[in-house]
């Protein structure tokens, strides 16, 4: 990028590198504790399992359409 001081530059990338950690840090802390909820949950059979997790898989194929359509 021309006429953009190259520390000020180096600024900017450190401090978008964060966010984005920032961001992937409490998209997996928020995924975990889902998983988590399944995980301690005591399914009586096997379709109970299965069925808690079906929830799940379409709670995380839900956010990926919003992310993909929306953008954010």
């Amino acid at each position: 990028m021309e006429g953009v001081d190259p520390k000020t530059l180096q600024k900017l990338k450190e401090k978008v590198q964060k966010e984005l950690a920032q961001r992937e840090i409490e998209s997996l802390e928020f995924w975990l504790q889902e998983i988590s909820k399944v995980y301690q949950k005591k399914h009586a059979t096997l379709e109970e399992l299965r069925s808690d997790l079906r929830l799940f898989i379409d709670k995380m194929k839900n956010r990926l359409e919003i992310l993909k359509t929306k953008g954010y």
